[in-house]
């Protein structure tokens, strides 16, 4: 039974472990609210990016779209990136943006905290740029 429970407790550390990593390495914030003052700071949209460790088109997503040279550089200039997992930081993110399913992505305008777009599933890396041009093409006209 000891033996159970030390490796459920290890796979929960595991799961937060991989998002940890590819926040750490693709520049992309893991606490919403630090991610919103730096939004407002910034005046860019919030790209707030809910996932699961557990889930397979969400590994996909973040290896053949987000990671991608085209898509992390636009990220990078033109959001606030922020990735949370959808079970594990709950509590870290709005309710309005908690998501039955994943990967989703939701752009928030920083200063109303209000929805500009939702992306929804696996995305391939032409089709999110069309995404990402289309958001801050409504950021720049709000402006």
């Amino acid at each position: 039974m000891k033996l159970l429970i030390v490796l459920f407790m290890l796979s929960i550390t595991l799961f937060g472990a991989h998002i940890d990593e590819f926040a750490s390495n693709m520049g992309y914030y893991r606490d919403y609210d630090k991610a919103t003052v730096q939004a407002k700071k910034e005046n860019k949209p919030i790209m707030l990016v809910v996932v699961g460790d557990y889930c397979p088109w969400c590994r996909k997503f973040e290896r053949k779209t987000l990671q991608r040279a085209a898509v992390a550089i636009n990220v990078q200039q033109n959001f606030i990136p922020v990735i949370v997992d959808k079970k594990y930081d709950q509590k870290h993110y709005p309710k309005e943006y908690y998501s039955k399913r994943i990967p989703t992505v939701y752009f928030i305008e920083p200063k109303k905290q209000t929805r500009v777009f939702e992306s929804l599933g696996y995305v391939k890396r032409a089709d999110f740029l069309n995404t990402l041009n289309e958001v801050i093409s409504k950021h720049v006209k709000a402006k």
